[in-house]
């Protein structure tokens, strides 16, 4: 007989034995968490392709303006340049600098004066936004793949950058430039510890320094905007190295103005007139406070965990970091939204200092939800010297671990989903709220019809028909049949409101009726070169495209 010391008890059975379902050990499972925040955001990249794919391939524009980008990179291809007297003919000009219509004439080389070269120019400037953005964070998480992951998720899932971001603009560029002029001034300037605090560096990294300043001024050139970027990367460039950012600063000021000089030069004093004299116009407190209601609501999660970033920052031992300079020059730069003419694209600098410094806050919590998770490691060391690359979530949470700051992480990115559901099917609740679409132009989201195609086919017919010149509100219609664009509608309605246009050349031609066809759309122009289309011209036909309506003016008979 064995002695009752023999004797093995078997456990009892738990809700821990094997093989059986755990719903609460599921529903904390970190990769389980990591699908619900992440998922959806996915569901918004793939209606960001969806929407991406179908306006490259639609040739009529969504957003007034989108032609005139194209037909400005078009003019430098030439050799002739978009940066001409507004009160001549043929009455066009452009209010950006050129670096992206450069960058564009390689794919005009491919499609010719098509909205399509200039759609895919802004397309890939926004993977290459999320991309600055992930490399950011994926370096200043210390390789953190669901922090990295969450930041270059949270660009391509905002409806911002889905609704605008997709035409044929200048915004894109100009914020990807800079984002990745800031990253290789943080390779320059910064040291990421073991343990994850960031520490100067002791000695520059000069080709990084040197790139990230190239870029910076790169940014410039391709929007004035980018003066949020660039007075970050200087400011935080100030605050570690006083002499080094007064010696950058005099060879970035001497290059950057040096070029602007050769320019405006080259151009009848016409550059500073259209990127510098227009710009000084109307401030409009009503549109700011509507501009920015809609903006915070739609990013309040964001903004609270880029709060979080901020406290955190200020209170740490380093007290500044190029992300809070860039944070608050973003913050401050998007007051510029009241300007008259200004859209809801002056907030996309913001939205990638907002994300860029959520998910480092959302980073710097999970770090101390595993530190709360987890014990000393075995080897006696401090838990912050191991730097292995961490998985999505390489920490098991408990319910004792859920809370508080667990609780509140998690609660905002659920809630920052919520906000930003959209879909081709299903455009943003918020639209008209946010500005998602802005006089006639209506399509903002959706995907064009082929109702819409087929309207605007027969005004491009309307307009082949017609001898030249033929003066279009939109560009597209007039580049489509190989004529000059006539006009850059919006920009004299900003030059005439400056007192920089008179208009009587053209007021003179349309009284000689010299135009054969006139296709009106927004009504940008100003109210005395209406009229003068109104007493010269008859309405032919009213064509219905995008939800906004064209209206087709023919010249009257000489007897009348």
């Amino acid at each position: 007989m064995k002695d009752e010391s023999d004797r093995v008890e078997l456990p009892p059975k738990t809700a821990t034995a094997p093989g059986r379902f755990q719903p609460l050990s599921f529903i904390l499972h970190p990769y389980f968490i990591a699908a619900l925040i992440l998922l959806p955001l996915l569901f918004y990249t793939l209606s960001l392709l969806r929407i991406m794919a179908a306006t490259v391939a639609y040739p009529w524009e969504l957003d007034q303006g989108e032609g005139h980008n194209v037909w400005s990179a078009w003019l430098l291809m030439q050799g002739r340049g978009p940066y001409n007297d507004l009160n001549h003919y043929p009455f066009f000009d452009i209010n950006y600098p050129p670096l992206h219509f450069v960058v564009m004439i390689p794919l005009l080389w491919i499609f010719g004066p098509s909205l399509v070269a200039g759609r895919l120019l802004a397309d890939l400037a926004v993977f290459g936004l999320a991309a600055g953005v992930g490399a950011i964070v994926w370096r200043y998480s210390q390789h953190s793949w669901f922090a990295t992951g969450l930041a270059a998720l949270l660009i391509l899932a905002n409806p911002y950058i889905y609704i605008f971001g997709i035409i044929a603009s200048v915004n894109i560029s100009q914020v990807m430039f800079g984002v990745w002029g800031l990253y290789f001034l943080g390779r320059a300037l910064d040291t990421i510890a073991p343990d994850g605090t960031i520490q100067p560096s002791a000695k520059i990294h000069l080709p990084s320094l040197g790139i990230g300043l190239a870029l910076l001024l790169a940014a410039l050139y391709t929007k004035q905007q980018a003066v949020d970027a660039v007075a970050a990367g200087f400011l935080f460039l100030l605050w570690r190295r006083p002499k080094l950012a007064i010696i950058c600063g005099l060879i970035f000021g001497a290059i950057g103005g040096g070029l602007f000089l050769v320019i405006d030069r080259l151009t009848a004093h016409q550059f500073y007139v259209n990127l510098i004299k227009v710009n000084l116009n109307d401030y409009l407190p009503r549109q700011l406070r509507e501009q920015w209601t809609a903006y915070g609501l739609m990013h309040a999660p964001l903004l609270i965990l880029a709060a979080i970033y901020a406290f955190t920052t200020l209170r740490s031992k380093a007290r500044v970091s190029l992300w809070l300079c860039y944070l608050i020059a973003t913050g401050l730069g998007s007051l510029l939204v009241g300007k008259f003419g200004a859209s809801e694209t002056y907030f996309y600098s913001n939205i990638a200092a907002l994300t860029i410094a959520a998910a480092l806050s959302i980073e710097n919590l999970k770090s101390k939800i595993k530190d709360q998770g987890t014990g000393e490691r075995q080897d006696g060391r401090p838990k912050t010297e191991d730097r292995r690359p961490r998985g999505i979530f390489d920490f098991r949470l408990s319910p004792s671990v859920l809370s508080p700051q667990s609780s509140v992480l998690l609660s905002l990115l659920f809630l920052q989903n919520l906000l930003f559901f959209h879909s081709p099917e299903v455009p943003h609740p918020w639209q008209d709220f946010i500005k998602g679409h802005s006089g006639n132009y209506v399509l903002f989201g959706r995907l064009p019809s082929e109702a819409d195609r087929a309207a605007g086919q027969h005004l491009a017919d309307l307009v082949k028909a017609a001898p030249p010149p033929v003066l279009t509100e939109e560009a597209s219609f007039a580049m489509v049949n190989g004529y000059e664009v006539v006009t850059n509608p919006s920009n004299i309605l900003v030059f005439h409101q400056a007192g920089l246009w008179q208009g009587e050349e053209l007021k003179r031609m349309i009284q000689e009726r010299r135009f054969s066809l006139i296709l009106l759309h927004g009504y940008f122009l100003p109210g005395f070169i209406q009229e003068q289309i109104q007493a010269n011209y008859r309405q032919k036909e009213t064509v219905r495209l995008n939800g906004g309506d064209y209206v087709v003016w023919e010249r009257l008979s000489a007897g009348i």
